[in-house]
């Protein structure tokens, strides 16, 4: 079992988020961020735009 304590890190960019631990070269993950509300919502079987 090996002790040693890695940091993790995390770039949450705009179009990318990238995770790994300090020292590798390369992240271990990368996704897309998807962060935000919906723009438009229907409501009663209508769209309803600048919700």
């Amino acid at each position: 079992m090996d002790d040693e304590i890695a940091a993790l890190v995390v770039d949450n960019g705009s179009g990318m988020c990238k995770a790994g631990f300090a020292g590798d070269d390369a992240p271990r993950a990368v996704f897309p961020s998807i962060v935000g509300r919906p723009r438009h919502q229907v409501r009663n079987g209508r769209l309803i735009s600048g919700c």
